[in-house]
């Protein structure tokens, strides 16, 4: 009994649970750092009068959109990317918009994913989320604006986020929608000059 009350009275206990919170602070953070969505790399280049975007883009979906798929709903993806004139004095006005969207849904009865770009029509099928996922972030030669629309002596910013919504649902089934909290994820803006 006595040596049960010295280990609870033992002065390096505080030490040790402060050390077991910061483990547990740790191994949360570095969960964390696998979800969200980040751009690796992302550049523009001009060809045949056409710029065209290339980027890397790392999808880590959290628990809510995983579980979203599983129940078998659609995911929405969408990249965006904002072209402004650059200003001195005032705010960058927004030059263009493209957005380029698609969605993700986990088939049940085939086991596969079925991705498809909204914009093209396309559509491909995977055997693992992380090959789908893979490919969704592999942008190559996207094409983006003609450069005859934009004026000679003006700068451009180019900028790309993208985003993951569980697909919004219509009538009695957009109850289901509400059951995840955290149901949008995105990345921050990356912004570069637009080199000629």
């Amino acid at each position: 009994m006595v040596r049960a009350e010295r280990w609870i009275d033992a002065p390096w206990r505080p030490l040790a649970a402060a050390g077991l919170f910061i483990a547990l602070l740790l191994q949360a953070s570095g969960a964390r750092a696998e979800e969200g969505i980040q751009i690796r790399n992302a550049e523009t280049r001009l060809v045949g009068g056409v710029w065209f975007l290339d980027a890397d883009i790392s999808y880590g979906l959290n628990q809510t959109a995983l579980d979203a798929l599983d129940s078998g709903l659609l995911l929405d993806i969408e990249l965006t990317i904002r072209l402004t004139e650059r200003r001195l004095l005032l705010w960058d006005p927004e030059f263009a918009v493209l957005k380029q969207r698609y969605e993700l849904q986990f088939h049940a009865l085939t086991e596969r994913y079925i991705l498809r770009n909204l914009n093209s029509g396309e559509q491909a099928t995977f055997g693992s989320l992380a090959a789908a996922l893979n490919t969704l972030g592999t942008v190559r030669s996207l094409p983006i604006i003609d450069d005859a629309l934009l004026s000679a002596g003006e700068r451009y910013d180019v900028a790309i986020r993208a985003a993951v919504d569980i697909k919004q649902l219509r009538g009695p089934l957009a109850v289901i929608t509400f059951l995840w909290n955290d149901w949008r994820i995105s990345s921050d803006w990356v912004q570069w000059r637009l080199k000629r």
